[in-house]
Protein backbone atom coordinates (compact mmCIF):
# COMPACT_ATOMS: atom_id res chain seq x y z
CA UNK A 1 0.00 0.00 0.00
CA UNK A 2 1.17 3.48 -0.45
CA UNK A 3 1.63 6.01 1.87
CA UNK A 4 0.57 9.81 1.91
CA UNK A 5 4.06 11.74 1.98
CA UNK A 6 4.72 13.27 5.51
CA UNK A 7 2.32 10.84 7.00
CA UNK A 8 5.09 8.96 8.96
CA UNK A 9 3.79 5.88 10.30
CA UNK A 10 0.04 6.59 10.00
CA UNK A 11 -2.42 4.16 8.17
CA UNK A 12 -1.71 3.19 4.74
CA UNK A 13 -3.97 4.68 1.98
CA UNK A 14 -5.39 3.17 -1.32
CA UNK A 15 -2.99 3.05 -4.27
CA UNK A 16 -5.77 4.64 -6.60
CA UNK A 17 -6.01 7.25 -3.95
CA UNK A 18 -2.42 8.17 -3.99
CA UNK A 19 -1.82 11.99 -4.83
CA UNK A 20 1.03 11.11 -6.38
CA UNK A 21 -1.36 9.40 -8.99
CA UNK A 22 -3.81 12.13 -9.53
CA UNK A 23 -2.96 15.49 -11.66
CA UNK A 24 -4.11 18.10 -8.86
CA UNK A 25 -6.06 20.12 -12.00
CA UNK A 26 -8.34 16.76 -12.21
CA UNK A 27 -12.12 15.82 -11.21
CA UNK A 28 -10.60 13.38 -9.26
CA UNK A 29 -8.39 15.68 -6.98
CA UNK A 30 -10.96 17.39 -5.52
CA UNK A 31 -11.88 14.14 -4.22
CA UNK A 32 -9.41 12.95 -2.98
CA UNK A 33 -8.32 16.08 -1.29
CA UNK A 34 -11.82 16.19 0.52
CA UNK A 35 -11.33 12.25 1.56
CA UNK A 36 -7.86 13.22 3.18
CA UNK A 37 -9.13 16.25 4.73
CA UNK A 38 -12.12 13.91 6.23
CA UNK A 39 -9.15 11.78 7.80
CA UNK A 40 -9.16 9.02 5.42
CA UNK A 41 -5.32 8.41 5.47
CA UNK A 42 -5.16 8.78 9.36
CA UNK A 43 -4.92 5.20 11.16
CA UNK A 44 -7.18 4.44 13.91
CA UNK A 45 -5.93 4.11 17.33
CA UNK A 46 -5.98 0.33 18.15
CA UNK A 47 -8.72 0.90 21.26
CA UNK A 48 -11.43 1.51 18.36
CA UNK A 49 -10.42 -1.47 16.54
CA UNK A 50 -11.66 -4.03 19.06
CA UNK A 51 -14.44 -6.57 18.95
CA UNK A 52 -17.66 -4.50 20.30
CA UNK A 53 -16.42 -1.34 19.83
CA UNK A 54 -18.86 0.43 18.17
CA UNK A 55 -21.46 -1.17 19.99
CA UNK A 56 -20.03 -0.21 23.37
CA UNK A 57 -19.82 3.66 22.55
CA UNK A 58 -23.32 3.33 21.14
CA UNK A 59 -24.81 1.62 24.14
CA UNK A 60 -23.35 4.21 26.86
CA UNK A 61 -25.22 6.59 25.44
CA UNK A 62 -28.28 4.20 25.28
CA UNK A 63 -31.08 4.32 27.97
CA UNK A 64 -33.99 2.45 28.03
CA UNK A 65 -37.52 4.23 28.34
CA UNK A 66 -40.06 1.72 28.29
CA UNK A 67 -40.78 -1.44 27.01
CA UNK A 68 -43.96 -3.79 26.39
CA UNK A 69 -44.56 -6.84 23.93
CA UNK A 70 -44.27 -5.42 20.35
CA UNK A 71 -42.41 -2.03 21.55
CA UNK A 72 -39.08 -0.71 22.82
CA UNK A 73 -38.85 2.72 23.15
CA UNK A 74 -35.30 4.77 24.10
CA UNK A 75 -33.86 7.83 24.92
CA UNK A 76 -30.41 8.95 23.82
CA UNK A 77 -28.52 12.24 23.86
CA UNK A 78 -26.16 13.37 21.14
CA UNK A 79 -22.38 13.54 22.28
CA UNK A 80 -19.74 14.12 20.97
CA UNK A 81 -18.15 10.71 19.99
CA UNK A 82 -20.95 9.59 18.16
CA UNK A 83 -20.82 12.57 15.98
CA UNK A 84 -19.34 13.49 12.77
CA UNK A 85 -17.10 15.97 11.46
CA UNK A 86 -20.18 18.28 10.95
CA UNK A 87 -21.03 17.64 15.10
CA UNK A 88 -24.02 16.47 14.09
CA UNK A 89 -25.24 12.12 15.14
CA UNK A 90 -23.29 9.95 12.82
CA UNK A 91 -24.63 7.92 10.22
CA UNK A 92 -23.52 4.90 11.10
CA UNK A 93 -24.07 5.46 15.00
CA UNK A 94 -28.13 6.34 13.55
CA UNK A 95 -27.95 2.84 11.78
CA UNK A 96 -26.46 0.69 14.91
CA UNK A 97 -28.65 2.35 17.38
CA UNK A 98 -31.71 2.15 14.84
CA UNK A 99 -31.18 -2.19 14.46
CA UNK A 100 -30.58 -2.52 18.18
CA UNK A 101 -34.06 -0.67 18.71
CA UNK A 102 -35.35 -2.93 16.10
CA UNK A 103 -33.55 -6.01 17.85
CA UNK A 104 -34.97 -5.30 21.37
CA UNK A 105 -38.59 -4.90 19.85
CA UNK A 106 -38.61 -8.10 18.31
CA UNK A 107 -37.02 -9.66 21.40
CA UNK A 108 -39.86 -8.66 23.25
CA UNK A 109 -42.30 -10.98 21.28
CA UNK A 110 -39.20 -13.72 19.90
CA UNK A 111 -38.36 -15.03 23.54
CA UNK A 112 -35.49 -17.14 23.16
CA UNK A 113 -35.29 -17.31 19.13
CA UNK A 114 -32.55 -16.45 17.53
CA UNK A 115 -32.95 -13.81 14.60
CA UNK A 116 -30.13 -11.93 12.30
CA UNK A 117 -30.59 -8.97 10.69
CA UNK A 118 -31.21 -9.32 6.47
CA UNK A 119 -32.33 -6.34 5.67
CA UNK A 120 -32.31 -2.11 7.17
CA UNK A 121 -33.10 1.37 5.30
CA UNK A 122 -32.70 4.15 6.72
CA UNK A 123 -34.04 7.76 5.72
CA UNK A 124 -31.76 10.54 7.32
CA UNK A 125 -34.67 13.64 7.40
CA UNK A 126 -32.82 15.90 9.67
CA UNK A 127 -29.59 16.27 11.38
CA UNK A 128 -29.62 15.87 15.03
CA UNK A 129 -26.73 18.62 16.93
CA UNK A 130 -24.98 17.48 20.05
CA UNK A 131 -27.03 17.74 23.29
CA UNK A 132 -30.01 17.18 21.07
CA UNK A 133 -32.46 14.54 23.00
CA UNK A 134 -33.87 11.57 20.94
CA UNK A 135 -36.42 9.71 21.18
CA UNK A 136 -36.29 6.50 19.47
CA UNK A 137 -38.85 4.19 18.91
CA UNK A 138 -38.90 0.70 17.68
CA UNK A 139 -42.53 -1.12 16.59
CA UNK A 140 -42.40 -4.76 15.62
CA UNK A 141 -45.00 -4.67 12.40
CA UNK A 142 -44.79 -8.07 11.29
CA UNK A 143 -43.70 -10.86 13.22
CA UNK A 144 -44.06 -14.49 11.48
CA UNK A 145 -41.97 -17.87 11.81
CA UNK A 146 -39.20 -16.88 10.20
CA UNK A 147 -39.21 -13.07 9.50
CA UNK A 148 -39.94 -10.45 11.69
CA UNK A 149 -39.84 -6.73 10.44
CA UNK A 150 -39.89 -3.41 12.49
CA UNK A 151 -40.54 0.24 12.27
CA UNK A 152 -37.57 2.72 14.01
CA UNK A 153 -38.69 6.11 13.92
CA UNK A 154 -36.21 8.67 15.71
CA UNK A 155 -37.19 11.91 17.21
CA UNK A 156 -36.39 15.13 18.78
CA UNK A 157 -37.46 14.77 22.29
CA UNK A 158 -38.09 18.41 22.34
CA UNK A 159 -39.54 19.24 18.85
CA UNK A 160 -40.93 15.91 18.15
CA UNK A 161 -39.90 16.17 14.29
CA UNK A 162 -38.52 13.29 12.96
CA UNK A 163 -35.09 13.36 12.46
CA UNK A 164 -34.75 9.50 11.14
CA UNK A 165 -36.66 6.97 10.27
CA UNK A 166 -36.23 3.30 9.45
CA UNK A 167 -37.53 -0.47 8.86
CA UNK A 168 -36.04 -3.91 9.69
CA UNK A 169 -36.20 -7.10 8.60
CA UNK A 170 -34.85 -9.81 10.66
CA UNK A 171 -35.24 -13.68 9.88
CA UNK A 172 -35.36 -15.84 12.14
CA UNK A 173 -32.27 -18.78 12.71
CA UNK A 174 -33.93 -22.20 13.49
CA UNK A 175 -32.22 -24.41 15.93
CA UNK A 176 -30.85 -27.47 14.28
CA UNK A 177 -32.77 -30.57 15.35
CA UNK A 178 -30.00 -33.22 14.98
Amino acid sequence: MARKEGNEGEGPIDPMLSPDLIDDSSPESLGVNWLQVMGTDASLPSICQRNGFKENLILRHLKVDRVEPGLAIFILTVKSPITNRYRTFHGGAVATVASIAAMAAVKTISGDKTFSLSEMCISYVSAARIDVELEIEAKVLRFGKSIAVSSIDIRNKTTNQITFQGRATFYHMPTSSL
